[in-house]
This record gives C-alpha cells, structure tokens and sequence, in this order.
C-alpha cells in the first residue's frame, strides 16, 4: 500500500504502478528464500518511475535503474518483471532473437 501510494503521484499508469509493486514483492520473496542475492528498494522503485516518465518505455526504465547489479541478478530482475507484466517481452526470448537475427 506504501509503495503504491509513493508511485501513483509519479506516473499515470496504474497498471505499471502495480507490477512494479508486485514485482518488487516477488524479488524480496525469492530473497528470502535464498534464490536471489539483492532486493528492489523502494527508493529503485521511485527510480524506475521517474525513468518510465522520461522514457515511456517500462522494460527500458528498469533496465536502466537495474544497471548496477551484476549481469545475473541484473538479467533475473528483468525476467521476474516480464513474468509479473505480460504486456513486455522476457529479456532472454529477446536475446534469442538477437542471437538468430545475427546467424
């Protein structure tokens, strides 16, 4: 509820607001159960809001707001977000056709 109430000032789009904010539930979720390293704060959130307001683009804001962590955690934060909103495309279905459109 907090973090909504941080967000919905910052963006007009309800729907990210809320995969964001459940995203960021799944994250502290598998840091608890050991799956993952870091966690998303919410100060990464507001982060990523103000990017998608600039950009307009959500993969492309969390990419640029997830940069600092290694390439790992980096590539399973974008993975557990294209699970949490269908409307993006899963980071590794993206590098897959890269590495096709390249062969």
């Amino acid at each position: 509820k907090t973090e909504r109430k941080i967000l919905t000032p910052l963006i007009n789009d309800k729907e990210f607001v809320d995969n964001l904010v459940q995203w960021a539930d799944v994250v502290r979720q598998s840091f608890d159960q050991g799956a993952i390293d870091e966690i998303i704060s919410t100060r990464r959130l507001v982060h990523i809001a103000k990017a998608y307001k600039i950009f307009g683009d959500r993969m492309k804001a969390i990419e640029l707001c997830v940069n600092r962590f290694d390439t790992d955690t980096k590539m399973a934060f974008l993975d557990l977000y294209s699970k949490v909103d269908a409307s993006v495309e899963s980071p590794a279905n993206t590098q897959n056709h890269l590495a096709q459109s390249n062969s």
